[in-house]
Order: C-alpha cells, then sequence, then structure tokens
C-alpha cells in the first residue's frame, strides 16, 4: 500500500511540476500563475489523508525549489505545502464533502499559500516581497484554484481509488 501510494504521489506531483513550470506559467494569465502544485497536494491530502498530504507537501515543495530557478528562501515552499496538506488532511471529510466544498478549499488553500510564503519570506528577510502586488495575486491565485481544483480533485480521487483502493477500506 505504502510503495503505491508513493508511486500515485511521486507521479501526480512530478506532473504537475512539469505542467505549472513549462505550461502555466508561459500562458500569459493575468495575475499570478495557476498553482496546479498546491492543488495537487489539497486533492491528495482529501483523497488520502492528512500524513500523505503532508507528504506530498513536502515532496511538492522540495520539487519546485529544484525546478524552478530563483533566489527564493530553499525550504520555503516545503515548509507551506506541508502545512496546507496536513490541514486539509486533517480538517477535510473526504466523505461528507462534494465538489463545490472541494473547491472552495483548493482555493482557499491557493491563497493561503500565497499569502503564507509572502508572510515567511518577509519573516525571514527577504526583500524581494512587493506588498502592494501581494492582494491581486492572492485573489487570481484563488481564483485560479478553484478551476483546478475543480478538475484535479475529481481526477486524483478516482485515480487513488484505483490505485491504491486499500486507503478506503475503513
Amino acid at each position: 500500500m505504502v510503495v503505491r501510494q508513493l508511486v500515485v504521489i511521486a507521479s501526480l506531483l512530478l506532473a504537475a511540476v512539469v505542467l505549472q513550470t513549462t505550461v502555466l506559467s508561459r500562458l500569459g494569465l493575468p495575475g499570478a500563475t495557476p498553482d496546479l502544485v498546491v492543488v495537487t497536494v489539497v486533492a491528495v491530502a482529501l483523497a488520502l489523508g492528512p500524513g500523505p498530504g503532508a507528504l506530498t507537501g513536502f515532496l511538492g515543495g522540495a520539487l519546485l525549489d529544484i525546478a524552478t530557478p530563483s533566489d527564493a528562501i530553499v525550504g520555503l515552499a516545503s515548509i507551506v505545502l506541508v502545512a496546507v496538506g496536513l490541514a486539509v488532511g486533517v480538517f477535510m471529510d473526504r466523505e461528507e464533502s462534494n465538489i463545490w466544498v472541494m473547491s472552495l478549499v483548493a482555493g482557499a488553500a491557493c491563497g493561503g499559500a500565497a499569502l503564507a510564503t509572502a508572510l515567511l519570506s518577509a519573516v525571514l528577510g527577504s526583500e524581494r516581497i512587493v506588498w502592494d502586488v501581494v492582494p491581486g495575486v492572492t485573489l487570481t491565485t484563488v481564483l485560479y484554484g478553484l478551476i483546478l481544483g475543480r478538475v484535479m480533485i475529481p481526477l486524483v480521487g478516482v485515480l487513488s481509488r484505483r490505485l491504491v483502493p486499500e486507503a478506503y477500506l475503513d
């Protein structure tokens, strides 16, 4: 079971990071780049629970730090995404929520991750944060998270049910 979960998580994250860095970042959409990795972390946390959600957040943050050339603080994305995966997995009940509630959670998680990254960067001494831009970036991140959540959450749910069915035996 654990090996299959790891394979599913690694495959989803690799696809999300590649799509986010090569396709979504080049679309030229207004505001922020749609954050497919955060939505993937939310979808895994909803499908498999808080442990796999936190693991997905850690690995997703590490992959983003490796894949994107930036002078940002290394490990910051992992910290934020671990918190997102853990919080969604703990506080959301996958059996009682409908897709619209889960999409709202994905949008809120994207906005929360954007704000948390900006705040933690400022606390850790980064001078790259432009506070006038943060509200607009956060709003567009929430909107893109809502849209991506509507697609990704059912997709990850179906994949996890078929590839890791024992995770659903309660």
